[in-house]
């Protein structure tokens, strides 16, 4: 008996102990993802001092082109949230109110039930109960009928109960259905509000372009531009691949090249180019696709990751940048809008930004891009 309850004790003083190191081992994991992650935001942020740096020679044309796109950014996010809050707010009103219709239903049916039990009731008791145990002959007839008594008046009485219960849900929705409703239109209000802002900004937007094309006469300058927005983003993908893409992906993430000719587009759409052709007849080659989308659609992060970089980027515009680990990126350039942040962890198939022409261009698309230590990769080899 003693042995077994030393071997109960050794067996709780071991799960405790294990427990504690799984406790540990959890609390040390945490330490490393923050320091990690804190780690990464001051490479970011030195990263984003440097390009800030590069892009001081900009003319006053092209800064105010970037404070807009940047702002015409917040707003555009800040439309698709309040958008998405009033399509919450619709089904929930119209739960509201389909439930109120419901119960109004249910309300007649329980009304009408009830009037039938009154007169069922009435039709019984025109003689009373001592009237027919006096004058009944047959005991069995006798018990039958006191039955059907006892269960009219259980019978009405729970049809009252749901009656009136019925009745007390009803009050109370209309209340919450008047909320909602005011909540709604207030929501409403508010997203008319941001769409006439957005399309304030976006014609500040067409002057700005206006004037860059002023400055841009000719086109040896449009290719010498087009020379140095290129060489601009090589920069900061070589920077970003030496600075940053040694973050540690979780285990649980499949390997990206495990992937290879499997993963969805970032968006639905026409491919525009051919990767690594000329452009504009130029010694400049595409390294990515360009894919025609609609202003707001959403962009699709391709696989599992951290975002190592999110911000307005001369010559790609809102820009933002996934790290997959094993030294793949993906690029996404030109957004309208950008939805998740440095840091943040995201999986495939999950929006990252929204489909926009930002960074000068005049038609609404997608630049993606794929690269695998700092150089570029054919999307189409890894896209279905």
């Amino acid at each position: 008996m003693i042995k077994v309850l030393l071997s109960a004790v050794s067996f709780r003083a071991l799960c405790a102990a294990l427990l504690l190191l799984c406790a540990i081992a959890a609390a040390a994991d945490n330490d490393n993802t923050q320091r990690q992650l804190n780690n990464l935001n001051d490479k970011i942020g030195s990263l984003k001092k440097s390009i800030n740096k590069q892009q001081q020679d900009r003319s006053s044309t092209a800064k105010a082109l970037r404070t807009i796109e940047k702002d015409i950014g917040e707003l555009a996010a800040k439309l698709r949230q309040t958008s998405s809050k009033r399509e919450q707010q619709q089904r929930k009103l119209a739960e509201l109110e389909s439930r109120q219709q419901l119960l109004r239903k249910q309300q007649v049916n329980q009304k009408a039930l009830i009037a039938e039990h009154v007169r069922n009731a009435y039709t019984l008791g025109k003689e009373s109960q001592l009237k027919m145990l006096l004058n009944q002959e047959q005991p069995e007839k006798l018990s039958r009928t006191l039955t059907y008594f006892d269960y009219f008046n259980r019978a009405r009485s729970e049809e009252l109960t749901k009656y009136r219960d019925t009745l007390s849900e009803l009050d109370s929705l209309k209340p919450s259905i008047e909320a909602e409703a005011q909540a709604l239109a207030e929501t409403s209000a508010e997203l008319k509000r941001q769409q006439q802002s957005l399309l304030q900004q976006k014609q500040q937007r067409a002057n700005a372009l206006a004037g860059i094309d002023r400055e841009i006469l000719n086109k040896t300058s449009s290719l010498n531009t087009l020379d140095k927005e290129r060489k601009g983003l090589e920069n900061v993908l070589q920077a970003v691949e030496r600075e940053i893409t040694n973050i540690v992906i979780p285990e649980n993430y499949k390997p990206f090249n495990a992937m290879r000719g499997k993963m969805p587009w970032p968006v639905r759409g026409k491919l525009l180019n051919r990767y690594g052709a000329s452009r504009q007849g130029s010694a400049v080659t595409w390294q990515g696709i360009q894919i025609a989308g609609n202003e707001g659609d959403s962009v699709l992060s391709i696989h599992n990751g951290r975002v190592v970089f999110a911000d307005w980027l001369r010559g790609a515009g809102l820009l933002i940048i996934v790290d997959h680990g094993g030294g793949y990126l993906s690029l996404y350039a030109h957004n309208q809008s950008l939805l998740r942040t440095e840091g943040d962890w995201v999986k495939g198939g999950e929006a990252v930004a929204t489909v926009g022409n930002s960074g000068g261009q005049r038609q609404a698309g997608l630049y993606f891009e794929i690269r695998y230590k700092g150089q570029p990769t054919d999307p189409r080899r890894w896209c279905q």
